[in-house]
């Protein structure tokens, strides 16, 4: 029996071997937490020819072998979840709260200047703002690992550059628009940076490689410039066994 969902989803195809779920155009914790727990039950149902689930911002991926079961039969299929059966899965989703070290200068963060004349704040009230609050994982992607997060106070909503810089270091902590988020790698980037953390959030030959998933929350803490300069291994320890127990 197909069982009716609260949301008006949307089955799509791209391309032979994905079929994209979309829900609600909003951007929003409660939608993307309903993305969430969706993907978690089309997993745990187990479908013949699924291979994986990738969930973004407003919609999710559902990766399938079309030689093992087609579009419209994969379609069926996930119509008849219940997107409210989150309380009978046997694996619950446990959502963590990661605390990210961060140097807020003008030389780790070489837009907050211009965020702070284009705000009225002093660059000590932009710490604090961003500082006061734990900013949700909204999806993983761009670059391996990177976090997408929200959501900022709105005195620090900020378009993104009209001119991308080529070249974002690696640990750069950014803002644009309403949203946050931390380069795993050196890469082009348009956002605005804030900071920059020696923290490693993603680990190549570690499984899983990302510190982050969608899902988990965020909070930066400031570290001075000279601690963040001798960060090793066991300064990171330490900090795991104070912050991130």
């Amino acid at each position: 029996m197909q069982i009716k969902q609260k949301q008006n989803l949307e089955y799509t195809p791209m391309g032979e071997q994905i079929l994209i779920v979309q829900f609600e155009d909003i951007l929003s914790i409660e939608n993307n937490q309903a993305i969430q727990q969706f993907a978690d039950l089309i997993l745990a149902k187990q479908i013949i020819g699924v291979k994986d689930v990738i969930t973004s911002m407003r919609n999710l991926s559902v990766i399938y072998d079309p030689l093992q079961i087609h579009f419209d039969q994969l379609k069926e299929k996930l119509k008849t979840i219940d997107p409210h059966a989150t309380n009978h899965l046997k694996r619950q989703r446990t959502n963590k709260t990661v605390h990210i070290p961060v140097v807020f200068d003008e030389i780790h963060g070489p837009d907050l200047p211009e965020i702070s004349k284009n705000s009225g704040l002093s660059i000590d009230e932009i710490v604090e703002i961003l500082c006061s609050k734990a900013y949700y994982v909204y999806m993983i992607g761009f670059i391996a690992g990177l976090p997408y997060m929200g959501d900022l106070d709105q005195r620090l909503i900020f378009p993104r550059k009209s001119n991308p810089r080529v070249k974002f270091p690696k640990g750069s902590v950014a803002i644009a628009n309403h949203m946050t988020d931390i380069y795993t790698t050196d890469s082009p980037g348009g956002w605005h940076i804030i900071g920059w953390t020696p923290m490693e959030i993603f680990h190549l030959n570690q499984d899983p490689p990302t510190l982050l998933l969608a899902g988990d929350y965020v909070k930066y803490e400031p570290l001075s410039a000279e601690i963040a300069r001798s960060w090793n291994s066991q300064l990171q320890k330490e900090w795991d066994s104070v912050w991130n127990i």
